[in-house]
């Protein structure tokens, strides 16, 4: 009858530790000086005619704040297969295939997203 008691103990315990337990990011804020920028989603996928716009969020000091980033194609050729407005980052397909977007702040660049447009 004594294992049981000090088994039942034990539950408690544990609750305790995992409700103190903290989630640090250990990629926000390693890179560039400890700046970085994050981009959602990282894959887009739309339809030749639709639109969508990626959030980015600046990533410093193990936090994260929402941001408006330059956006930019990963190369010219790119604009064959998107439109890309590069203050909001609204992305609209105009023909099948693949293309990369870039996202630029205060100097921290080469964060990228991949879109494909169907």
């Amino acid at each position: 009858m004594r294992r049981f008691p000090s088994a039942f103990m034990a539950l408690p315990t544990f609750a305790l530790v995992s409700t103190s337990c903290v989630i640090v990011d250990p990629g926000c804020g390693s890179v560039s000086g400890g700046a970085s920028i994050l981009i959602t989603p990282s894959v887009v996928y739309v339809a030749v005619g639709q639109s969508t716009t990626p959030r980015a969020s600046w990533c410093r000091d193990g936090r994260y704040d929402n941001m408006n980033p330059q956006w930019s194609l990963g190369q010219s050729a790119d604009a064959n297969v998107i439109a890309l407005d590069p203050v909001t980052g609204r992305i609209t397909g105009k023909r099948a295939g693949s293309a990369t977007v870039i996202a630029t702040y205060a100097g921290v660049g080469g964060t990228s997203l991949s879109v494909t447009v169907r």
